[in-house]
């Protein structure tokens, strides 16, 4: 079954794209204030924001699934190479995996899982970004 996707004009893509940067900013400021949850938080939003991007541009939807899984199948069925796309999925991936703990449980994130989710997030957009125009 394919993915649960709304349509969005092509050219918005840059406005996923201003919003991702937004959160991976908000995402590092909140590692230098140590609110290591909000950060990871940040830096997931980040992610599925470039991922919202990559999706506009390419197919002219982006996903409406209420399961980040729809995301992830949105993004296997975009036309990028296969290699490239897999071990750049490994990034949202790991971001997707603490999502639930970052908002809605009750344990507490530390400085570890927010320095790597940056991290992710970081490698993740940088990746979106050489898949989309420069900005102008």
């Amino acid at each position: 079954m394919p993915p649960k996707t709304r349509p969005v004009p092509r050219a918005n893509y840059r406005n996923y794209l201003r919003k991702s940067d937004e959160f991976l900013r908000s995402a590092r400021q909140a590692v230098d204030r140590r609110d290591w949850d909000a950060a990871v938080s940040h830096a997931i939003h980040a992610a599925l924001c470039a991922s919202d991007a990559l999706a506009v541009f390419y197919s002219g939807s982006r996903p409406a699934g209420e399961s980040h899984e729809e995301t992830l199948r949105q993004l296997a069925g975009l036309r990028l190479d296969r290699g490239e796309l897999d071990r750049n999925l490994t990034h949202l991936r790991a971001l997707l995996q603490l999502k639930t703990t970052a908002e809605y449980e009750d344990r507490l994130l530390g400085e570890r899982e927010a320095s790597v989710s940056v991290q992710h997030a970081e490698r993740f957009r940088e990746w979106a970004t050489t898949k989309l125009p420069a900005s102008d």
